[in-house]
């Protein structure tokens, strides 16, 4: 099964915005990094104001490196449960992943994310988000395989680390030299597309 709003082969790339926009933003994350939450709490939102006003589109491609460098499938299974909220709506998804992040456990060895429990309780957090349907797509890991390729396809893209910024095939830089993430702001971020 493929969520809604997903594009790219195999359905594997969640997007946010409209897919016509001329102009493309691919951020690389993963649910269990630091600097990708680092990033989150900074950019998301004018990620997301820059899709509402049809800047461009966001196209998310997700890792799960922590689950294979230090145990468990809390990245996978965050990912699955996303793609539920993905199928409610782009709105409920971008809530939905920043609340994940909000919540992001530490230190990452702390494998939370793969609690169907946690999972839910976050998703209370979002506005319109749990039904019976979508518990039911977390509980039974509807989209786990999907899950699976999309980690599985991240490699593709030859990006080492996450959180990584391409807009329009152009790296943005987000991560310093020792890979710890970047404060970059909002102002800097817009001021960074206009180059």
């Amino acid at each position: 099964m493929t969520p809604a709003n997903t594009t790219g082969p195999g359905g594997t790339t969640l997007y946010y915005g409209d897919l016509n926009t001329p102009h493309v933003l691919q951020v690389f994350l993963e649910l269990r990094d630091r600097a990708s939450r680092t990033m989150s709490e900074n950019l998301l939102q004018t990620f997301r104001q820059a899709a509402d006003e049809g800047k461009l589109v966001v196209k998310f491609h997700f890792a799960a490196t922590i689950d294979d460098t230090v145990g468990g499938i809390g990245s996978q299974r965050g990912l699955s449960a996303l793609a539920a909220a993905a199928d409610v709506g782009q709105k409920e998804f971008v809530d939905y992943l920043a609340a994940l992040f909000a919540a992001q456990p530490f230190p990452p060895v702390d494998d939370k994310f793969s609690e169907t429990s946690e999972l839910l309780s976050q998703a209370g957090k979002v506005e319109g988000l749990r039904s019976a349907e979508f518990d039911r797509k977390v509980t039974d890991n509807v989209y786990l395989n999907w899950a699976g390729e999309t980690v599985g396809s991240f490699s593709s893209f030859g990006v080492i680390g996450t959180p990584v910024l391409w807009y329009d095939g152009e790296v943005i830089p987000v991560v310093n030299a020792d890979g710890e993430s970047l404060a970059l702001t909002p102002q800097e971020f817009l001021s960074e597309l206009q180059k």
